[in-house]
Order: C-alpha cells, then structure tokens, then sequence
C-alpha cells in the first residue's frame, strides 16, 4: 500500500455544546475540541496517544456550553497528551498569565497560532 502524503484522514465525533451537540476531531494525532461542555465518556477512548490536544476554555468560571479553565485541565491530565493548546478563550482568561502559570505543555491559544507536526 503507498501512502499518500498528501492526505489527511479526519476522524469526527460528537460532543456536547450546552442543549446542542456539536463536532470535534481528530487528525494526525491531533484532536481538537472546540465549543464544547461534554465528552462522551465512549469517545476518551479515540483521544489516547495525541501529540496535540487543542480543547476549548472559555472562561475562569463554569459555563453552561462551553469547558472551563479548571475542566480543560481536567481533561488534558486524564489524557496526558504531548501537548494541550487552551482555545476559545474569553477575556478573562489572560494570556501573559496562562503562559507563566500553567504547566509547560499546556499552551494558551492566539491568533495566527502555527503547530508544526
């Protein structure tokens, strides 16, 4: 079988978004989870082995459609990726603060972001 380079095979699932469910994905090791406040406990087992998680973390305190600070981490530590890269961040979530506080493999998301894989 020849591989193709370049293809990109994604994988999607469904997760929670509030009342809503919306779609997540998984590419080359890298699964990204945007707008999302729930992961079915059957879909943890497609998120091992990543080199990149790239998870939505809106806001400090609890949200009705959306992961927290303090859940992202949650997850990111349950799944022990290379990588997590907090995404959808709100304004009370400081950047120069993030990237000082946080664990070294755990990166604040910004605009024009570049992950090379």
């Amino acid at each position: 079988m020849i591989k193709n380079k370049n293809k990109i095979s994604i994988k999607s699932f469904e997760v929670q978004h509030g009342q809503i469910t919306s779609s997540a994905y998984i590419f080359d090791k890298i699964a990204y989870i945007s707008d999302c406040n729930m992961i079915a406990d059957k879909n943890f087992s497609k998120l091992k082995n990543l080199n990149y998680l790239i998870i939505d973390c809106l806001k400090i305190n609890k949200h009705p459609s959306h992961f927290n600070l303090d859940e992202s981490l949650k997850i990111s530590k349950f799944l022990k990726p290379k990588k997590t890269i907090l995404t959808n961040l709100h304004t009370d979530l400081d950047y120069d603060f993030l990237k000082k506080n946080l664990p070294k493999n755990i990166l604040p998301a910004y605009d024009k972001m570049v992950i090379k894989f």
